[in-house]
């Protein structure tokens, strides 16, 4: 065999054993991605069971509406409906007749989130309101937020400098919104409750050596919804071009039913 022909042999060796490896690697990806399983929220059964009297039981927005402009989709807050039989024994969410517009934290200042459909200069005003067991405002007074760049889903974070929740008491909170120009009167309002636990060791424990990715699934499996959706509202918010993460909302968010807003964007939003 002549030198040159050896050489021609070599190089198209190299390229074959190229094209082999970028093949073999992206198979690979494709599996690992084919093999991640679906993030999704499994309904927790409570210690202690909230108050029947005026417990919320839908996440969408209730009131007049009567200075809201028409809207394809409701005001909604991102949160699971638990659901409780007559005898108080939790089952699959949706299947029976009792449901709680509920979730769990292990924050001492969780963060909660919105779907809002209307544009910023239809809204007057908007404010968040988080009350105790017994009716008394958390919040040295209701958190006003400036909102921008609806529709969209918002996030509404505790201020650090507010009384931080206490362990397995039920909180109630209100998001209120105003469409008048007049003010003076909330027209369309969500809310639920929501309660901070202490995780389980078994939890904490993988927690600590979790990825970010990891930790939202182990919450989400653990029925703790809202440092799930906390944990990946912050990852899609810093990495708004990463598809698994955008997958992983739609995913969460449609296995509680908010199948309806799963790919509406979040809003680079708000103002406290």
């Amino acid at each position: 065999m002549s030198r040159i022909n050896f050489i021609s042999l070599q190089k198209a060796l190299a390229l074959y054993a190229t094209f082999l490896l970028v093949n073999i690697t992206q198979l690979s990806a494709q599996s690992q991605q084919s093999n991640t399983p679906k993030i999704r929220f499994v309904q927790p059964a409570l210690e202690r069971q909230p108050e029947n009297r005026g417990a919320p039981r839908d996440r969408k927005g209730a009131g007049t509406r009567r200075n809201c402009p028409v809207a394809n989709k409701p005001l909604t807050a991102l949160v699971p409906l638990v659901s409780i039989t007559a005898n108080q024994k939790q089952v699959t969410t949706g299947t029976a007749s009792t449901q709680y517009a509920l979730s769990l934290t292990t924050a001492l200042h969780p963060t909660f989130w919105f779907y809002v459909p209307y544009l910023p200069k239809n809204i007057a005003s908007a404010k968040f309101v988080l009350l105790d067991e017994k009716n008394n405002p958390v919040t040295t007074k209701p958190i006003p937020i400036t909102l921008s760049n609806t529709p969209g889903v918002i996030r509404v974070g505790v201020p650090a400098t507010e009384k931080p929740l206490e362990i397995g008491q039920y909180y109630h909170w209100y998001f209120l919104m105003d469409c008048s120009p007049q003010g003076g009167s909330e027209d369309i309002a969500v809310e639920g409750l929501v309660q901070r636990i202490v995780p389980k060791q078994e939890l904490t424990r993988r927690l600590q050596t979790a990825t970010p990715r990891q930790r939202v699934a182990l919450y989400a499996q653990a029925g703790i919804w809202q440092d799930a959706l906390t944990t990946l509202g912050d990852l899609r918010i810093r990495q708004r071009q990463d598809a698994a993460l955008a997958t992983d909302w739609k995913d969460l968010l449609e296995s509680v039913g908010l199948n309806n807003i799963s790919t509406d964007a979040i809003a680079p939003c708000c103002t406290l």
